[in-house]
C-alpha cells in the first residue's frame, strides 16, 4: 500500500504543463525553428516521413521538459535546428547530477515511447512510411545517449560510478556481438573515457552526490533503454532491408 501511495505521488509530480512560463516570444521561436526544421528536411526527404520525424523529435523534448517542470525548474526556450536535433533550456542550475540524469533520461524515454507508436501504426496498416519513421526515431534517440558533452548521455554519466560503466559495458559487449550495430560500439568505445571521467567526479563538489540507490536506478534504466533501442534499431532496419529486396 505504501509503495503504491509513493507511486502515486511520483506520477503526480510529472502532471505539468511543460510550456509553463513560456510568453510569446518562447512560443515563437519554438514553433518557427520547426516550421524551418520541417522545410529543411523536406528539401531532401518525403513529406510523411519529415513530419513524423519531427512529431517525434517534439515529444523528446517536451519529455525533457515535463521533468524539468516536475523538478521546480523553469524551461527557456525549446528551439529545433535541421539536421542536428531539438533543446531545451534551463533557466535555473540543476542541483544535483540525479536530478540532472533524470532530466536527460526523460527526452529518449519520451522519444522511444513515440517511436514505438509508430512502430505499432506500421504493424497494423503495413505502410513503409511508419517504418522508416520509427526506425529514425530509434536511431536519433540511441544517438541521444552518446555519453559525452551535452547530449542526453553526457548528463546522464554523471550519476553513473565506474563500476557501472564497467559491468554496463560488459552488457553492452555481448549484446553488440549478437546484433553488430555502430552507435552501440561507439557507446562502448565511449564508456572506457566515462570509467575515468567517474573516477575524477568522486573527487568533486556536492553536486555529484548521488545516493547508491539512486546511482543504480540511472545505470539500469540507461543500459536498458540503450540495449532496447540497440535492438529496435538492428530489427527495423533488418526489415527495411528485407522489404528493398
Amino acid at each position: 500500500m505504501k509503495f503504491a501511495v509513493l507511486l502515486l505521488e511520483k506520477f503526480r509530480l510529472l502532471i505539468v504543463n511543460p510550456f509553463e512560463g513560456f510568453g510569446a516570444l518562447q512560443f515563437a521561436i519554438a514553433g518557427g525553428s520547426m516550421l524551418v526544421t520541417v522545410v529543411a528536411y523536406a528539401m531532401k526527404f518525403p513529406l510523411g516521413i519529415v513530419l513524423g520525424f519531427v512529431v517525434v523529435t517534439v515529444i523528446h523534448e517536451i519529455g525533457h521538459a515535463l521533468v524539468i517542470r516536475a523538478k521546480g525548474l523553469r524551461t527557456g526556450f525549446m528551439v529545433f535546428i535541421p539536421f542536428i536535433g531539438g533543446a531545451v533550456t534551463i533557466k535555473d542550475q540543476v542541483r544535483t547530477a540525479y536530478d540532472d540524469a533524470q532530466i536527460g533520461l526523460a527526452g529518449p524515454v519520451a522519444g522511444t515511447m513515440a517511436s514505438l507508436v509508430a512502430l505499432q501504426v506500421y504493424k497494423w496498416t503495413d505502410q513503409p512510411v511508419y517504418l522508416l519513421i520509427a526506425f529514425a526515431g530509434f536511431v536519433l534517440n540511441l544517438i541521444n545517449l552518446l555519453p559525452i558533452g551535452s547530449l542526453d548521455g553526457g548528463r546522464i554519466s554523471g550519476a553513473v560510478t565506474k563500476w557501472m560503466w564497467v559491468i554496463g559495458g560488459a552488457i553492452l559487449t555481448y549484446k553488440t556481438i549478437k546484433q553488430p550495430n555502430a552507435l552501440l560500439i561507439l557507446i562502448l568505445i565511449l564508456s572506457v573515457f566515462q570509467v575515468y571521467a567517474s573516477i575524477l567526479r568522486e573527487k568533486e563538489d556536492k553536486f555529484y552526490e548521488v545516493t547508491g540507490a539512486q546511482r543504480t536506478a540511472i545505470a539500469v534504466a540507461y543500459f536498458s533503454l540503450v540495449i532496447f533501442l540497440g535492438h529496435q534499431t538492428f530489427l527495423t532496419l533488418d526489415r527495411l532491408e528485407a522489404m528493398a529486396k
